[in-house]
């Protein structure tokens, strides 16, 4: 599918044909298909502790639960609440989803699905090819709400950290998108000005109101084919990575 030029809002001065000399990327669900691969690590961890074996219903149930807690925690630890490290978001949710399990258990499981998961490289569709094509004609970056130790092992497991001049991840710097200070950081590094970068990512809440504040042109990944919201107006939206060459 073709890139859809949008209409601009007042803090995006991208048009057709621009001369973009960097591009910087979200990861999760934009390069990486974070979706895919937090199942791949829980279902290798399950595997190796001998959890759920032949018991489809008792996956289900339980993947659900943690999904739930997971979240809650994760989202208590990234808002500064009384959860204080990823550990603990882990230990949390696998103690709360498998309540039969023990304390002792409970903190190898979450050792282990953090392994798993950090040694994961999924790649969305065409995000590799992308990578390729661009990797040597623009200098590239990664902003990136996410702990730094796994995003980095994650990059090296792809064999793509070489690829990006510039990765920015939110625990790293003690800042998070949409702050339009992780941009400038990033920016920064690059060594370029807010108006010549293209930012691609998935996330209108993070990745398209975080280059809003930050006055640079943003590509909306719509990895869902999801309606575009009343009042959203990202540069351009595209439903391939493929098409992301063409803007540039």
């Amino acid at each position: 599918m073709n890139p859809i030029k949008l209409p601009i809002s007042e803090s995006s001065a991208g048009f057709p044909g621009k001369a973009y000399r960097a591009v910087l990327f979200d990861l999760d669900d934009t390069l990486l298909d974070y979706g895919a691969s937090i199942v791949h690590a829980m279902r290798k961890t399950c595997g190796d502790h001998g959890l759920f074996r032949n018991d489809p219903a008792g996956w289900e149930a339980f993947w659900a639960a943690f999904t739930e807690h997971n979240t809650r925690y994760w989202l208590d630890f990234t808002g500064g609440g009384a959860v204080k490290s990823m550990p603990d978001v882990l230990k949390f949710s696998f103690r709360d989803a498998l309540a039969e399990a023990s304390e002792p258990l409970q903190g190898r499981l979450a050792e282990c699905y953090w392994h798993y998961f950090c040694e994961t490289c999924l790649f969305e569709e065409g995000a590799d090819v992308l990578l390729s094509a661009l990797a040597g004609k623009y200098p590239l970056g990664i902003v990136s709400n996410g702990i730094g130790e796994a995003q980095r092992r994650r990059l090296k497991a792809g064999r793509i950290e070489d690829r990006f001049r510039s990765v920015v991840v939110s625990d790293e710097v003690g800042l998070r998108k949409p702050d339009a200070a992780i941009f400038e950081r990033a920016l920064a590094e690059l060594e370029v000005k807010r108006e010549e970068v293209l930012f691609v990512g998935d996330s209108l809440a993070f990745d398209y109101e975080g280059a809003i504040r930050a006055g640079i042109d943003f590509c909306w990944y719509n990895r869902r084919g999801e309606e575009r919201p009343q009042g959203v107006r990202p540069t351009y939206a595209v439903a391939k990575l493929a098409a992301v060459a063409a803007l540039l």
